[in-house]
């Protein structure tokens, strides 16, 4: 787990953000929360949302079997006078008394964790502490709830004046781009957060997207909600700088840049191979073929050579000097683009500790320049 689950930000964000980022790290543990002066636990494992005897109240889980319809209050009253009399659970009660079959009263269950981790995710201002688990997990009722699921749903139920919304959408004039992450299919969106995905290649503003978008900017705001949460989409944010602009872009400095661009590029992938060996070739060669499209041309035909540096085809010294400062602006914007595409495939594949690790590499090389 990094420094952010004991950060400002983190004592602040939305609730579905802190949500995401354990999913993220895939972390086990549980996170407190009180929300409106009640306390809750939300307990996972491996990133994925688990009801275990850490996080499961029973009074919960039966007044969600009355407000859900499960049951009444004649058949609850008898739940409760069965589990006094026998010293057991209500759960154990449900079923000795035949009022809802095992296979049934579990997926009552799993309902039941759903909803109460989605009702947090509708709260907003919550006290929170996140504290992991190293070891196996208490008692568990229901494993394996799927997190991005919970966020698809939550964000699709935010109401346009939620605070929650504008917390987690960007700001305004800031740039919005499709992510080279996960595979669409690798989650259940719907045809119009398709849609709004599709519409993020070119990169616009959140201002120039609702603008764009024909399902409605309300829509619109939430799909975006749902794809940043589920890291399908993101702002700029930390993008390793090759070089800072020079103010006359000579051409020497074009070269100089490439050369320090390819070092960068040999780093990541030296540390991507060092973790998980020959499929590095196969995840940054992935990554690269996501972001090619929107490059520079100069760099839409370069190939992955086997130290991961860039094989540039077009004289990189012709373009620049042909085209002058726009196109030089363009192809170190396209060198940014590749480079924060990289430290992506470090953070999805090793984690966000492994990604500090090669920003701070990648800084001190460009100091070293």
């Amino acid at each position: 787990m990094d420094d952010w689950f004991t950060s400002e930000e983190f004592a602040h964000t939305p609730l579905a953000r802190v949500l995401a980022e354990i999913w993220r790290q895939g972390l086990s543990g549980s996170l407190y929360v009180r929300a409106g002066g009640v306390p809750k636990c939300l307990s996972f494992e491996r990133g994925c949302l688990v009801l275990d005897s850490v996080s499961f109240e029973e009074k919960d889980f039966l007044r969600f079997l009355l407000t859900s319809g499960a049951t009444d209050l004649i058949a609850l009253t008898r739940v409760e006078e069965q589990a006094q009399r026998t010293s057991g659970s209500a759960l154990r009660a449900l079923v000795e008394l035949d009022l809802v079959e095992p296979e049934r009263l579990w997926t009552l269950l799993r309902g039941y964790a759903r909803e109460e981790a989605l009702a947090l995710l509708q709260g907003e201002g919550a006290e929170r502490e996140f504290h992991t688990r190293s070891g196996p997990p208490a008692r568990v009722y229901i494993e394996a709830i799927d997190v991005p699921g919970l966020l698809l749903e939550g964000a699709r139920r935010l109401k346009e004046d939620d605070p929650s919304l504008e917390a987690l959408l960007p700001a305004p004039g800031e740039i919005v781009r499709r992510l080279p992450a996960f595979s669409t299919d690798a989650f259940g969106l719907s045809l119009a957060e398709r849609y709004v995905l599709g519409l993020l290649d070119p990169p616009k503003t959140l201002e120039d997207l609702c603008a764009t978008s024909d399902v409605g900017s309300a829509e619109t705001r939430r799909a975006l909600t749902a794809l940043l949460l589920l890291g399908l989409a993101g702002t700029a944010g930390l993008k390793p700088k090759t070089v800072k602009l020079a103010g006359d872009l000579a051409l020497a400095g074009m070269d100089r840049i490439l050369g320090l661009f390819n070092a960068k590029c040999a780093l990541l992938f030296k540390h991507i191979s060092k973790e998980v060996g020959p499929v590095a070739f196969n995840l940054v060669g992935k990554a690269l073929d996501e972001v090619r499209g929107h490059l520079d041309p100069v760099f839409q035909a370069a190939e992955l050579s086997p130290d991961g540096r860039l094989e540039i085809k077009s004289p990189i010294r012709v373009n620049a000097n042909i085209v002058g400062d726009d196109c030089r602006r363009s192809m170190l914007r396209s060198m940014d683009e590749v480079l924060a595409a990289e430290v992506l495939v470090v953070k999805r594949t090793l984690g966000p500790e492994h990604e500090s690790a090669v920003v701070r590499g990648l800084e001190k090389l460009g100091e070293a320049s």
